[in-house]
């Protein structure tokens, strides 16, 4: 019954897209909230993580990875981006009273008074006089004589909030999963709601070792503006595999991994992006001791190094990342703190009172 509902889900999905009506526009930007989300520790690791499995958060990067539920199953993430201009939060939880397996993550990101300019400009022309008609009046340029009037500045801010659903399924030595997942997109008095769907794989084809597949937007998912104009966005292709060594004397583990993305949106021909700037590679190494300890390096897809911190107990983990933006870029620094922890240590607790 569940499995004819997502079917149902998704066939409904792809006959509305298609029939929409309104201005419509291929776009590479917009669903940001879903690519700057994510965990301490994936971003630690460059977000080569197509092939991890294991976490509640690791859904996001592959819904085919929900299978194995993480220990620490309750997941928060807070980030500061772009040295404190862009805070966001992400809030990743197991649904378990399902015979399927689902994760939900709910995320949110925001910028506050981003200044609006649009009505400061007193476009009077070149004699500064207004309704006169002279030389570069209303031309909508700072011309000679022209200012600006600081009085008419005012601020907007830009939210946007994502949804994201998924579930898999095993089929033998590999795993499949699906997601579901809508934005709400804010950007002053403009509004803006869309949807999309996610395809994942992973399979184990050699010991300790994985490779893993992701189709993101496969329906080419799109935004619906509160004005009338449809964006659409292309699909994403992240493929990548990863390998354990154990070192059993020493109480550690060494998991390197590698993900190569290719992004096809910006483009009239998808097939011409494959080799230009829309393809990119991230590495990541994370090293574990006794799985209390991981330290973790990686770079991401702007080839910057990323680094990350993470410390484990029973019920408990926390991690921690730095991320460097480019040289000379100067917008400052990212970090994120993820906190995690057993759904079971709740249960306890409620118990006890």
């Amino acid at each position: 019954m569940q499995n004819y509902l997502l079917v149902k889900i998704v066939i409904i999905f792809f006959i509305t897209s298609y029939s929409i009506s309104g201005q419509t526009y291929w776009v590479k930007y917009g669903w940001q909230v879903f690519e700057n989300a994510g965990d301490a520790r994936t971003k630690s690791l460059g977000s080569a993580v197509v092939t991890s499995q294991g976490a509640t958060i690791a859904s996001l990067y592959n819904p085919a990875s929900i299978n194995l539920n993480a220990k620490h199953n309750i997941h928060y993430t807070h980030q500061n981006r772009l040295g404190g201009m862009i805070n966001s939060d992400l809030i990743g939880i197991p649904l378990k009273n399902f015979k399927r397996p689902f994760n939900l993550i709910l995320m949110y990101e925001g910028i506050d008074k981003i200044p609006d300019t649009r009505d400061m400009l007193l476009d009077f022309g070149l004699d500064g006089m207004p309704g006169t008609g002279d030389i570069g009046e209303g031309n909508g340029q700072v011309d000679e004589g022209e200012r600006l009037d600081r009085d008419k500045l005012s601020y907007f801010s830009q939210k946007q909030t994502g949804i994201h659903l998924s579930t898999s399924w095993n089929r033998g030595a590999y795993s499949y999963g699906m997601a579901i997942k809508s934005l709400f997109h804010n950007v002053g008095e403009f509004s803006s709601t869309g949807i999309g769907i996610d395809l994942g794989l992973i399979s184990s084809l050699w010991n300790n070792g994985k490779i893993g597949f992701l189709i993101k937007d496969i329906s080419t998912s799109w935004q619906v503006w509160n004005n009338g104009t449809v964006e659409r966005f292309k699909p994403i292709l992240i493929s990548g595999f990863s390998h354990q060594h154990d070192f059993e004397n020493q109480n550690l583990k060494v998991i390197g991994s590698a993900d190569f993305k290719w992004d096809t949106n910006g483009s009239k021909n998808i097939f011409k992006t494959f080799g230009s700037n829309n393809t990119y590679l991230m590495l990541g190494l994370n090293i574990k001791y006794k799985e209390r300890i991981a330290l973790r390096v990686g770079q991401n897809q702007i080839n910057v190094t990323t680094l990350g911190l993470g410390l484990s107990w029973s019920d408990i983990s926390l991690d921690y990342a730095f991320i460097g933006e480019p040289i000379n870029s100067g917008l400052g620094s990212t970090h994120l703190i993820s906190f995690s922890l057993d759904s079971n240590l709740i249960l306890r607790y409620i118990d006890k009172l």
